[in-house]
C-alpha cells in the first residue's frame, strides 16, 4: 500500500528543481512595496512568456507586462535573469518530504523510495518546460561562474540522504554508495529527459518507470545484504 506522505510547501525547494537566483544575475531585492510588486509583475511575465514559448529577452517580458525597457532592466540585469525568474518555484505548490527513519506509519524504506519519487516525478512533469528552461542554462558556458550551476545545489541529495538513513544498519557503505548514486536520475530535469527524449515514453508510463527503478533498487540493496523488504526500517 501506498505510504502516506508529509507535505511541505515549494518555497523550501528553491535550490532543488530550481537554480539558485543569484544577485549577480538579478540584483538586489527590492527595498520597496512598489518596487517588489513590480518585480512580481514582470516576473508573472516572464512565467507566461515561458508556457508560451515567448521569447525569454528582457525585451520581451517588458512588452507583455506593459512596462518601459528601463523598468524592466532594473529588476532583470539580462536575459538569463528573465529565465531564472521564470523557473522560480510558486509558492503554493505543495510537494513531498521525506521522512526521517523510524517513522511508524511507513510499510518499509521501499515504500518510501516508491512515494517520494511518485510525487517528485508528478511535480516534474508538471513542471516540464520550466525544467527543461533550467537545465538549459546550467549546461551553459561558463555557467557556474555566473551562478548558474546545479552541482551542489538540488535537494534531491538531501531527500536521497535522508531516505537512505532508514537503511539497515548491516548494509555495507559500498552498497549504499551505490544505492545513492543510482537514484539520481529518479528526480528532476534528468528524469524528465531520459524519460521522455530517450525512452520516448509518455508521463504516466515514464512516473510508473520512475517509481519501479525506485522500488526495484531499495529492495535489490536490502536483498544483497540479507535484510530483505520487510526490514526496511532502520533499528
Amino acid at each position: 500500500m501506498m505510504a502516506p506522505l508529509i507535505e511541505t510547501s515549494v518555497s523550501s525547494l528553491d535550490v532543488s528543481i530550481m537554480l539558485l537566483v543569484t544577485s549577480a544575475v538579478n540584483g538586489d531585492v527590492p527595498p520597496t512595496p512598489a518596487s517588489r510588486r513590480m518585480r512580481e509583475r514582470l516576473t508573472a511575465a516572464a512565467r507566461a512568456q515561458l508556457r508560451e514559448g515567448g521569447p525569454m529577452t528582457v525585451d520581451a517580458v517588458a512588452a507583455r507586462a506593459q512596462v518601459s525597457r528601463a523598468t524592466a532592466y532594473r529588476h532583470f540585469l539580462n536575459n538569463d535573469a528573465v529565465l531564472l525568474w521564470a523557473t522560480r518555484p510558486v509558492q503554493d505548490a505543495i510537494v513531498p518530504a521525506v521522512v526521517g527513519s523510524g517513522g511508524d506509519h511507513l510499510a518499509g524504506l521501499a515504500d518510501r523510495a516508491e512515494a517520494l519519487v511518485r510525487a517528485t516525478a508528478q511535480w516534474a512533469f508538471d513542471h516540464e518546460r520550466e525544467l527543461r528552461a533550467v537545465l538549459a542554462v546550467s549546461l551553459g558556458e561558463n555557467s557556474a561562474q555566473h551562478g548558474l550551476s546545479r552541482r551542489g545545489r538540488m535537494q534531491r541529495d538531501r531527500w536521497i540522504d535522508e531516505l537512505l538513513s532508514g537503511l539497515p544498519v548491516d548494509v555495507p557503505g559500498a552498497a549504499r554508495w551505490r544505492l545513492r548514486a543510482a537514484l539520481m536520475p529518479l528526480f528532476g530535469a534528468d528524469a524528465v529527459v531520459w524519460t521522455r527524449d530517450v525512452a520516448d515514453l509518455s508521463v504516466t508510463e515514464a512516473v510508473e518507470v520512475l517509481v519501479w527503478m525506485a522500488r526495484t533498487l531499495v529492495t535489490a540493496v536490502l536483498t544483497e545484504s540479507g535484510s530483505g523488504a520487510d526490514s526496511a526500517t532502520a533499528p
